[in-house]
C-alpha cells in the first residue's frame, strides 16, 4: 500500500516501528444503500501512529491514504493517491515550520502550495476516517469536561479549520441488527466559514463504532460478526435477487436478437447493444440515450445502481415488437475517448450518428426511428430532435430535465439535503455552495475547472469539477423552449417520487410542449421503478429491482400509435 515513500518518511516510521496495530474494516451506507468499504490499520508506537487506510466506492473513487502523526495525534505528513470519478490523482503533505507544503497531481497537471497553520493540526480527509479515529482517542475521557475543540488540516480542500466535539452521553447503536452500547459525540466541522455536522459513537476501547453525516445521509458502520453475518445475509439476497433478475431477462431474450454495434463519432468510436424483435421485417426502433455520469448501456453506475434497467426496458418493449439501440456514453464501457472532455454538441452529434446508422440497417424500417431519454440523456434527446439532419419520428422523454440545468441543480443538492434530515442551517449551506458552484462553473473555460479560493473547500464544486465543460454547455440550453420547437410526436414521463429531476420539470415541459402527452406516475421513482414507501428511503434500486410495468405498459400503448402502424 505505500508507494515510493521519500527517506525522511522511511525515518518517521522507524521511530514508530514496533507499536501495536490494529484494523478495522467499515462498511459505507448513503440512503440505506451499500456503497462500499473502508479499510483502516492503525499502528501505534511511542512516537505516534501510522494509519494505512483504502476507500473502496467502485466507479465513485478508489483510494488509499498514509497518515504519520506525533503521540498528540498531530500531523507529520500525509499521502494520498488512487482515483475519483476516473480522474488518477496523488496528494503529499508535509508539515514543516507552521506551514502544510502540498504536493497534488491530478488528471495530468501538477502544482505545488502552501498552506499556513494555526499551531499542530490533525488531518480530517473528506472521505477516510483516519482523523476521526485519532480525535475519537483524545475522546475516551471527555465525557464529563464539556467540548472539546481541535485545529485541523483538510487535504482536498488544502484549507484548515476547527472542529468542536461534544459528549451527548450513552447510547445504543444498531450495527448489523445488533444493539451495541457506545458513547456518542457530535461533532461540528467549520472550513472556510461552512460547518458540517457528524456524529460519532465509540466504543469502550475509543473505536469509532459507526460515524454519520446526516446532511449527506452518509454512515460509516464498523464491521462486528454480528454486522459480518447480516452482510452476508443482504449478499445472500442480492444474489437471489440478482438471479431472479436474470432469469426474468432470460424468460424475454426469446423475443429479441441482440448485436453488438459500434459507430465513428466525434473522433472516437461508440460501442453498444441493438436489441431486434424476432420475426419483425424492418422494425421500428428506439435510440436509448442514457444518463448522467458513469452509466453504463445496461443502465448500471456500480456500486450505487446493478440492477440494469436499461436492459430491462430494451428486453421488455422487444417483446412488444420494437428495436432497441443502448449504448455506451463517449468514453465509457466500451466506447473510446474522454467522457470528461464533452459538451451537450458532443453528445448530440454522437446521437446523428447513431441514427444514422440505426436507419442504414436492413433490419430496421428508416421511417420509424425514435429517440428515448432518460434523465440527462432526455435533454440531449430534446436537442438532438431539432435538428433537421436527426428528425426522430417520436421522443419519449423518461424523467428529463425541464429546467436549465443549474436550476435544476440548485434545486435539486439542497431538496436532497433536506429529505435526508439535514438542518436548515445545512440546507443552507448547501444551497450558498451549489450556487457559488454554479457560478464558478458558468464563468471557467476548458474541460474542468481548478479548484482555487473559495472553491477549494466547496463540495459540491469538487464533486462537479471534472465535468465543468459539459456543465457550462447543459447550463447555456433551456430543455423546455427547445421542446416546444420538436417537430414530432413527444411523450413526457414525470414520477412523483423522482428526488433528482423534481416534478415541476415534468410540468415545465409539458407547458412549453401543449402537444406532448404528459404521464404523471405518482409512485415513479427517478430510476423507473415504483414503490408505496417514502421517496428519500428508496432512492436507489436494489440489485433486482424492476422497472415499473405500469410505465412499460403507458410506453407499449403511445409507442403503437407511432412505431408499430407502419405510414
Amino acid at each position: 500500500m505505500i508507494r515510493s515513500l521519500p527517506a525522511w518518511l522511511g525515518v518517521a516510521l522507524l521511530a514508530l516501528a514496533g507499536g501495536a496495530a490494529s484494523a478495522q474494516s467499515y462498511t459505507i451506507e448513503q440512503s440505506g444503500t451499500t456503497l462500499g468499504t473502508f479499510e483502516i490499520v492503525l499502528t501505534h508506537g511511542v512516537a505516534g501512529t501510522v494509519s494505512d487506510s483504502t476507500l473502496n466506492l467502485g466507479a465513485i473513487a478508489d483510494l488509499s491514504d498514509h497518515l504519520v502523526t506525533d503521540a498528540g495525534g498531530f500531523a507529520r505528513s500525509y499521502h494520498l493517491e488512487g482515483t475519483a470519478h476516473g480522474t488518477a490523482l496523488s496528494m503529499d503533505v508535509t508539515f514543516d515550520g507552521g506551514e502544510a507544503a502540498f504536493t497534488i497531481e491530478q488528471g495530468g497537471s501538477k502544482q505545488s502550495m502552501r498552506v499556513p497553520l494555526p499551531g499542530p493540526v490533525m488531518v480530517l480527509d473528506n472521505s477516510m476516517l483516519d482523523g476521526w479515529q485519532i480525535i475519537a482517542s483524545r475522546l475516551a475521557d471527555a465525557a464529563g469536561n464539556g467540548p472539546q475543540r481541535f485545529d485541523v488540516l483538510v487535504p482536498q480542500a488544502a484549507r484548515t479549520g476547527t472542529v468542536t466535539v461534544t459528549a451527548a452521553g450513552a447510547e445504543a447503536v444498531t450495527i448489523g441488527g445488533e444493539s451495541v452500547q457506545t458513547q456518542r459525540f457530535d461533532a461540528e466541522m467549520e472550513v472556510a466559514g461552512q460547518t458540517v455536522g457528524v456524529t460519532l459513537w465509540l466504543d469502550d476501547a475509543g473505536r469509532i463504532v459507526a460515524f454519520a453525516q446526516p446532511s449527506a445521509a452518509l454512515r460509516y458502520a464498523l464491521e462486528t460478526p454480528a454486522s459480518k453475518a447480516a452482510a452476508d445475509r443482504q449478499q445472500a439476497g442480492t444474489v437471489a435477487a440478482q438471479a431472479a433478475l436474470e432469469r426474468h431477462l432470460e424468460s424475454q431474450s426469446s423475443c429479441i436478437d441482440a448485436h453488438a454495434v459500434d459507430v465513428r463519432s466525434t473522433g472516437e468510436t461508440l460501442a453498444g447493444t441493438l436489441t431486434v424483435p424476432v420475426g419483425v421485417g424492418r422494425a421500428p426502433a428506439l435510440l436509448l440515450l442514457p444518463g448522467s455520469g458513469a452509466v453504463d448501456r445496461d443502465g448500471n453506475a456500480a456500486p450505487v445502481i446493478t440492477n440494469a434497467m436499461y436492459k430491462q426496458l430494451a428486453y421488455a418493449l422487444g417483446c412488444q415488437g420494437y428495436a432497441v439501440l443502448r449504448i455506451d456514453k463517449l468514453g465509457i464501457g466500451a466506447s473510446s475517448g474522454d467522457g470528461n472532455a464533452v459538451t451537450l454538441d458532443t453528445y448530440v452529434q454522437n446521437t446523428a450518428d447513431w441514427m444514422a446508422l440505426l436507419r442504414a440497417r436492413p433490419d430496421i424500417d428508416p421511417r420509424r426511428v425514435g429517440l428515448m431519454g432518460h434523465s440527462e440523456g432526455g435533454l440531449v434527446a430534446i436537442a438532438s430532435a431539432v435538428r433537421d439532419d436527426i428528425r426522430p419520428s417520436v421522443v419519449v422523454l423518461l424523467e428529463s430535465p425541464g429546467l436549465p440545468m443549474d436550476r435544476l441543480l440548485a434545486d435539486q443538492i439542497p431538496r436532497l439535503a433536506q429529505l435526508r434530515g439535514a438542518s436548515s442551517g445545512e440546507v443552507a449551506a448547501l444551497r450558498a455552495q451549489t450556487e457559488a458552484a454554479v457560478r464558478a462553473i458558468a464563468a471557467s473555460t476548458g474541460t474542468a475547472m481548478e479548484l482555487t479560493g473559495d472553491l477549494a473547500s466547496n463540495p459540491i464544486a469538487a464533486g462537479f469539477a471534472h465535468a465543468a465543460g459539459l456543465l457550462r454547455s447543459e447550463f447555456a440550453a433551456d430543455p423546455a423552449a427547445l421542446a416546444g420547437g420538436i417537430d414530432a410526436p413527444v411523450l413526457i414521463v414525470q414520477g412523483g417520487k423522482d428526488v433528482q429531476v423534481l416534478p415541476r420539470n415534468g410540468e415545465a415541459l409539458a407547458q412549453a410542449a401543449p402537444d406532448a402527452t404528459y404521464l404523471y406516475f405518482p409512485d415513479l421513482e427517478h430510476d423507473l421503478y415504483e414503490t408505496s414507501g417514502a421517496a428519500i428511503d428508496h432512492a436507489v434500486p436494489g440489485p433486482g429491482t424492476r422497472i415499473s410495468t405500469t410505465l412499460l405498459d403507458a410506453l407499449h400503448a403511445y409507442l403503437a400509435g407511432y412505431l408499430l402502424a407502419a405510414d
